[in-house]
């Protein structure tokens, strides 16, 4: 009862946890969407006043250049006559171009005589000086000088003004998307969210299952939610079949036991067949053959069942290793013992004794089945055609089991065999 309480507040504190992450994630949210829209908002500002600016640097250009082609010339003319109501005129239609700030004319002798318009600030930015040039007779004089204070206080302040329209519009657009994006986030994530969450407080392992509905109108949109919702009613789906699998059927993890316990036994006898096996040609080791020899003797001794062994060997085998190299021997021995069990039967135990020489342990069977079963695999040797080598032969020795007989004097007898057949010369099978 007390762990069971326990459980229960602890779903209490984890749903009052998700419902503060849910506030807590909208905050985060529009913190983030302001951020960023700041970030972009400075940035676009910046792109777009930098382009504005030099814009109106181009204007201005222009303009000086305006007042360079078409004001000049009259200027000139008027300071040429020493005209100074012309002059006066003149200045005062340059000083009205929006661009200018000021402008001073020097022009008579030594060019002492000056006349002024606006604010003058000869060493101040973007100033700019253009000499009072007149044809004279086909020679050109300079008659004056005139210099030029760009109105650059009006261009800064269109720059500040247009700084301030654009941060404000940024400002109110960027907190109008984010102030949407919370609500559209709110109505349509979140809320669904604390709904979900509620569910998770209400399920319990064992009670009926009732599949979680998001409370979005009789024809839901089939979005993202809607995948959430079928994967947590499935997740639920499958934890409620999962509890009473485990009331019902807890004996099925004994049958699991008993079933790793069988791959368990399985694997140690891959093991075991391993370390019985010859590396070379797949067959029994010297030791795989000892087991099984115990076992055959024990039975042969016990119910009196005929056993016999085979012993074999390729003959000449060390000449081929002295003319063509281990590689081309341990192929040969491959070959060999691939056809001693394909020719033996399926009940024979075919194995590598040591060296180039198998063994060929045949339970249930006389002295004259196993030479026959020995004579077909000899005729097949001879037949075969080795890589390299071509074709060869072997000898092989026959032993059946006599009452009394164990493994080293069964072996020896097939031995003393395979030495008579290879005696007679070679390729032939001979009897114990």
């Amino acid at each position: 009862m007390s762990s069971r309480r326990s459980w229960d507040r602890y779903r209490e504190n984890r749903f009052r946890w998700l419902s503060g992450m849910t506030g807590g994630l909208a905050r985060r949210m529009l913190v983030w969407i302001l951020a960023i829209s700041a970030v972009m908002a400075v940035m676009a500002t910046s792109v777009q006043l930098f382009f504005d600016y030099r814009r109106d640097l181009s204007d201005l250009e222009q303009a000086m250049r305006y007042i360079e082609e078409n004001q000049l010339p009259g200027l000139a003319d008027a300071a040429w006559n020493f005209n100074a109501a012309g002059l006066r005129v003149q200045l005062d239609g340059i000083g009205h171009s929006p661009w200018v700030a000021g402008a001073m004319v020097r022009y008579g002798p030594n060019q002492s005589a000056e006349l002024t318009t606006g604010v003058i600030d000869p060493g101040g930015e973007r100033a700019v000086e253009f000499p009072l040039r007149r044809d004279v007779g086909g020679k050109v004089v300079v008659v004056g000088g005139i210099t030029i204070s760009p109105n650059m206080r009006d261009l800064y302040g269109r720059t500040v003004n247009r700084i301030a329209v654009v941060l404000a519009t940024q400002a109110v657009k960027s907190l109008v998307i984010s102030i949407s994006i919370l609500l559209l986030t709110s109505g349509m994530i979140t809320r669904h969210m604390t709904q979900m969450a509620e569910f998770t407080k209400s399920f319990e392992p064992g009670k009926d299952f009732t599949p979680f509905t998001l409370r979005r109108g009789p024809h839901p949109p089939q979005d993202e939610l809607t995948v959430l919702a079928d994967g947590l009613n499935d997740a639920y789906r499958r934890l409620f079949t999962a509890h009473e699998f485990e009331v019902r059927h807890n004996e099925r993890l004994s049958e699991e036991v008993a079933l790793r316990t069988q791959e368990l036994h399985q694997a140690h006898q891959a093991l075991a067949k391993i370390a019985v096996t010859d590396k070379l040609t797949g067959l029994l080791n010297r030791l795989g053959l000892e087991d099984a020899f115990a076992a055959e003797l024990a039975q042969a001794e016990r119910q009196g069942k005929p056993l016999a062994v085979i012993l074999t060997d390729v003959d000449k085998f060390k000449q081929v290793n002295d003319r063509h190299g281990h590689q081309v021997g341990d192929s040969v021995l491959r070959d060999f013992a691939a056809i001693l069990v394909r020719e033996g039967r399926s009940a024979d135990f075919v194995g590598r004794w040591g060296g180039e020489e198998f063994i060929i342990l045949c339970p249930d069977t006389d002295e004259e089945r196993a030479a026959l079963v020995a004579e077909r695999m000899r005729a097949s040797v001879a037949a075969h055609v080795f890589p390299v080598v071509g074709t060869t032969t072997s000898s092989f020795g026959v032993a059946a089991f006599r009452l009394g007989d164990t493994e080293a004097s069964l072996v020896k007898r097939a031995d003393d065999a395979l030495y008579r057949a290879k005696e007679s010369g070679r390729n032939r099978v001979a009897r114990g």
